[in-house]
């Protein structure tokens, strides 16, 4: 089966052994070995909101209810009294990886796994879809092939099999609609751009089922 990175942004992730809805999380980036494109995580993000309350000294709070209504009729000078608490809500934001092998079963509706990981950075020698989206493809002479709009999925073979582009000479030379071609080349980071060969295999597709 042949899905489409784009739409399976969003799709339901669930742990198969709790099946409530405060345990669902959506899908927000799926990550592919460099080298051979196989899949090696899906990631979502939970956020903590943290909330904190802090006293504020009077006369600093009046500074700051002054400095706030500046000209906007402050003539009097404003009342002091006691402090103020003020309330400060802090997000911190944790990005949990689930490794291919947990991955019981997906498609653009749901993903169901049977573990996760928390990680602070991206695991190396991978690269992400929402990472390389609206990338350029460009060829040996420099020249723009694409844009990449999506990333197409062999879920038989477990890896990335194709680009679809937009925009691009090569793309509109052979009409408007959406082209395919068969994933090639490697991302380089410094440019933000995706680097390929020409070769025969570049001839782009009409739709994901020809790659």
């Amino acid at each position: 089966m042949k899905l489409s990175a784009e739409k399976l942004m969003g799709a339901k992730a669930q742990n198969h052994t709790i099946s409530t809805e405060e345990t669902q999380h959506k899908i927000n980036d799926i990550l592919f070995n460099m080298y051979d494109h196989r899949l090696c995580y899906f990631t979502y993000t939970v956020d903590n909101g943290i909330y904190q309350r802090e006293e504020i000294p009077s006369d600093k709070h009046m500074e700051t209810v002054v400095a706030a209504t500046s000209g906007i009729g402050t003539q009097h000078t404003p009342f002091t009294g006691s402090s103020n608490l003020a309330a400060n809500q802090n997000y911190t934001k944790e990005t949990f990886f689930i490794p291919w092998h947990q991955v019981k079963e997906f498609d653009e509706d749901k993903l169901v796994f049977s573990g996760n990981e928390l990680q602070r950075d991206e695991p190396k020698e991978c690269y992400s879809y929402m990472g390389i989206k609206d990338w350029n493809v460009i060829d040996q002479d420099g020249e723009k092939i694409g844009k990449i709009k999506d990333l197409i999925i062999d879920t038989d073979r477990q890896q990335v099999i194709g680009f679809s582009l937009a925009e691009g000479f090569w793309k509109n030379l052979f009409g408007h609609d959406d082209k395919y071609m068969p994933v090639s080349g490697t991302p380089n980071w410094e440019s933000r751009e995706w680097n390929i060969e020409r070769t025969p295999d570049l001839l782009l597709r009409d739709n994901k089922d020809e790659l």
